[in-house]
């Protein structure tokens, strides 16, 4: 198979995954390899992705932590993980985080207010307590927690 050859199976690949959902260099890369692409061929067609800014790791962790804070209702914690797991930089995170650090809260508050209308029987304290413990669980920062409980009284 010529190199014109495997750069063209790779483009396919690479727009078939894009069609699903935003991925991030690392992502994409990694999954390249498994398919078992030539690792040069894989480096210069990402070079080109990016370039064509289809792959684009900061708008990649955009829209995974709008997803994941709005959607699946996860905080800061997960989601940093998960972007992590995702080849997402600490330093990138925080730079794209610091412009949804308000939707965390109001994610936080979101969440609060249907377990605490189902946890309506308990007295105070153990409503409290299990929305705190809910919340982290679920990966909301100190912060998002004091402010989503201020909500219940």
């Amino acid at each position: 198979m010529s190199a014109q050859d495997e750069r063209e199976r790779i483009r396919a690949a690479a727009f078939r995954l894009l069609r699903y959902r935003e991925r991030s260099v690392a992502e994409m890369r990694d999954r390249l390899r498994r398919k078992g692409f030539d690792r040069e061929i894989i480096e210069h067609e990402i070079e080109v992705l990016i370039q064509q800014r289809l792959l684009d790791d900061e708008r990649f962790a955009g829209v995974w932590i709008r997803h994941k804070l709005t959607i699946s209702r996860k905080g800061k914690r997960l989601i940093q993980a998960e972007l992590g797991a995702k080849g997402i930089s600490s330093e990138l995170f925080s730079k794209v985080w610091a412009e949804h650090v308000d939707v965390e809260i109001t994610s936080a508050r979101e969440w609060t207010k249907v377990k605490a209308a189902g946890y309506g029987l308990l007295d105070s304290y153990e409503r409290r307590g299990r929305i705190r413990q809910g919340l982290y669980r679920r990966g909301y920062s100190a912060e998002a927690i004091e402010e989503a409980l201020k909500e219940i009284g």
